[in-house]
């Protein structure tokens, strides 16, 4: 079974995605499977020619907060960046899916999951939703601040408009032992024993 996991920024994906992960899914992230393509050489060359050094790091990798300045600031810098990496991510969760053909259930987080119609790709899609104001706090703990947090969130879909979309929903409000039940809930309703 091969599932997407979606939300708002500040929802709290990643966190369900461990809870995943504990429960016997192979888990994976479409950001941080861009962040390797940005590793390979090839990535890196055709940031460089485009942005130059100054999305560097003093190491001389790149610099991601640099990188995200640029391209959440400019529509055409953020579809440049979009397009290059999409043979990469495309060709990474083909990988995934024949893995999961074979019997493994697979759980892939991505962000823009139905803001880049990326739905079809899955047999299901899950979405996690949290209040607004509990998403602004986890994003303020982060360093972001008020017009980060919007220009962001307004590149996405708004959390209860995945939550309509997806096939199942998880409601995250800060319980960690809810937000875990619900994950053990939807894995045996998936058909996943934990482990």
């Amino acid at each position: 079974m091969f599932i997407a996991l979606t939300g708002g920024i500040g929802c709290g994906k990643s966190l369900v995605l461990a809870e995943f992960a504990k429960l016997g899914f192979q888990t994976s992230d479409a950001d941080k499977i861009c962040h390797e393509f940005y590793r390979t050489c090839e990535g890196m060359q055709a940031l460089t020619e485009r942005w130059g050094d100054a999305i560097r790091n003093a190491d001389g990798g790149l610099d991601r907060r640099k990188l995200g300045n640029i391209v959440f600031r400019d529509p055409a810098e953020l579809a440049f960046l979009e397009n290059l990496i999409w043979p990469w991510l495309h060709q990474q969760l083909t990988n995934l899916r024949r893995a999961a053909e074979s019997g493994t259930a697979i759980m892939v987080e991505v962000p823009l999951l139905f803001e880049k119609n990326l739905a079809e790709e899955f047999d299901r899609t899950i979405a996690v939703w949290s209040d607004f104001a509990l998403r602004r706090s986890r994003l303020a703990a982060r360093g972001w601040d008020h017009a980060e947090c919007s220009r962001r969130e307004r590149l996405q879909w708004d959390p209860a408009r995945k939550l309509a979309a997806a096939d199942f929903g998880l409601i995250n409000q800060g319980s960690l032992p809810l937000l875990a039940a619900q994950c053990r809930l939807l894995a045996e309703r998936l058909g996943v024993r934990a482990r």
